[in-house]
């Protein structure tokens, strides 16, 4: 079985995963640690700040405006069991635990996992995290209420038993909701030449066109476009990430955000935008 990156050239599946964890494991083990606060409220409050406050009202991100969209449309997850796909070290699982559900993660990268259940035990938190493969996931059949992945489905789009293992993990008409990046502006698309991971990181460009074919197991597949001129937001250097700085809105951008939303009644025009909501229900 083989995929392309970005390169020409066919790539092994399994030679790519090896790459791509080698990579992941060389960044967990240098940066992911340094992330969290000792606090467990520190934790909470530097989460939304990074992860869910929009980018024009001070957000230290330039994805939060659609992972705010994304969390805010779960309504109440007590006790829901939640599968946070492509955890990383394992921010979104711990603060969804905190939020009173039931939280299980996976990432290919074993560092990364060593890192979300040294911070968990620390934090004292439920959620539960291993090292597997997308393709080959150790849950029961029909088991998650709920699957969310924040700038996952990149990576595992290319590997072609992750869909089938994604939706046999899921009960019954539950939902799997994924924000990301598009890769169908040709002009946005020049400008991330100039900002890509390295290839070994895994990424692939995201289309609506690959999108749909992963989801061709699903019974619906709803994408949410967001954003056409507020794209050019990753342009703007982020702040330090450091909880005494205030955070402050950023009026110009807001403004381009009002533009974009008048902008975007015209269909035509929502091929163009550079991130997306990404809902498949089993």
């Amino acid at each position: 079985m083989l995929l392309r990156k970005f390169s020409t050239e066919p790539i092994a599946v399994d030679d790519a995963k090896d790459a791509e964890r080698e990579w992941h494991d060389a960044f967990y083990r240098t940066r992911a640690r340094a992330d969290y606060p000792e606090a467990v409220t520190e934790f909470q409050e530097k989460f939304k700040r990074v992860e869910i406050t929009p980018f024009c009202e001070g957000g230290w991100s330039w994805w939060a405006d659609p992972r705010k969209e994304v969390l805010q449309s779960l309504g109440d997850i007590s006790a829901r069991r939640i599968l946070d796909y492509g955890c990383g070290s394992g921010a979104l699982g711990m603060y969804l635990s905190l939020c009173g559900a039931q939280v299980w993660g996976f990432d290919l990268s074993g560092e990364a996992i060593a890192v979300a259940n040294k911070v968990a035990s620390q934090y004292q938190v439920s959620a539960k995290f291993e090292q597997a493969d997308a393709e080959d996931l150790h849950y029961a059949d029909n088991f998650f209420d709920l699957v969310i992945g924040f700038g996952v489905l990149h990576h595992v789009v290319k590997y072609p038993r992750a869909r089938s293992e994604l939706r046999r993990v899921m009960k019954p008409g539950a939902q799997a909701v994924f924000s990301e990046s598009l890769w169908d502006n040709p002009v946005i698309n020049l400008a991330r030449r100039f900002t890509t991971e390295d290839e070994e990181a895994g990424d692939t460009p995201l289309t609506e066109a690959n999108i749909r074919q992963f989801a061709q197991d699903f019974s619906e597949c709803r994408l949410e476009k967001r954003h056409l001129l507020y794209m050019s937001k990753r342009l703007t250097k982020l702040p330090e990430r450091n909880l005494a700085n205030p955070v402050r809105r950023r009026p110009f951008w807001m403004f381009v955000k009002s533009l974009d939303r008048i902008l975007l009644r015209f269909p035509p025009l929502r091929r163009y935008c550079g991130e997306v909501i990404i809902s498949l229900t089993k």
